[in-house]
């Protein structure tokens, strides 16, 4: 089992950096070693982005048989808050917001976050389906399809929501889960595995993404992740 832990691995620098917030919560992630990452990388770019010290728990799926019993609902991920569990991605990425600050400041922007994280639930279920699909000639065909069609529609749907709330973020006028899960679709998958083509239109979604990418916590840890898990730069 693979146990890495954010803060103990960058060392002194982020202990003494003020930025960082630190919680007498003891969070532990679990979830598969899964190299594009999946469903628990909101939640770490919340706890990144917080500043929050968290254990990320990455084990193979051949393990899973032997886990799966000791789990809520023999899914992952899971988040082990004080040696409590708590199951279900978005549960768990709503629950990590609101402890750190990053639901939105009232209830109607919590609500609009929620909205944008389900928005992002959907597209990771939909693109799932060619994802496990054998045959290349058809998952290529369903990718294409997925990219056109689904993907398309939403980028422009998105951009408008963008151009209305006119703040350079999805909701209020500052980064909330919303952004992060944004990002942890859009340019941690989509944008890795088929290009940028598809922000061609989408000058403020792009701007958004590249906002995220370089806030200084979540650029902290994404150059953390991408040197211990992908140092041949292949994600």
């Amino acid at each position: 089992m693979l146990i890495e832990t954010f803060y103990r691995q960058i060392g002194s620098e982020i202990v003494t950096n003020k930025s960082f917030k630190f919680s007498m919560a003891v969070y532990k992630l679990h979830y598969f070693d899964n190299p594009r990452r999946g469903h628990a990388e909101l939640s770490r770019l919340i706890l990144s982005q917080a500043g929050v010290p968290f254990e990320d728990v990455r084990f193979p799926h051949s393990e899973w048989p032997n886990m799966k019993p000791t789990t809520p609902f023999g899914q992952v991920p899971i988040l082990e808050v004080n040696g409590q569990m708590l199951a279900q991605s978005n549960a768990i990425a709503r629950y990590l917001a609101r402890q750190h600050g990053l639901a939105g400041k009232d209830d109607w922007e919590q609500a609009q976050t929620d909205m944008y994280i389900e928005n992002i639930n959907d597209l990771l279920n939909a693109v799932a389906v060619p994802f496990v699909e054998k045959d290349p000639a058809k998952q290529k065909e369903m990718y294409g399809k997925f990219m056109t069609e689904t993907i398309a529609f939403h980028v422009v749907a998105v951009e408008k929501q963008l151009k209305k709330n006119n703040t350079g973020y999805l909701v209020g006028d500052r980064l909330t889960a919303a952004d992060l899960a944004y990002y942890a679709l859009f340019s941690d998958f989509i944008e890795v595995k088929f290009g940028g083509a598809f922000l061609k239109d989408a000058p403020l979604l792009k701007s958004l993404l590249v906002r995220v990418r370089t806030s200084p916590n979540v650029k902290k840890w994404i150059d953390f992740r991408n040197s211990k898990y992908y140092p041949d730069g292949n994600e």
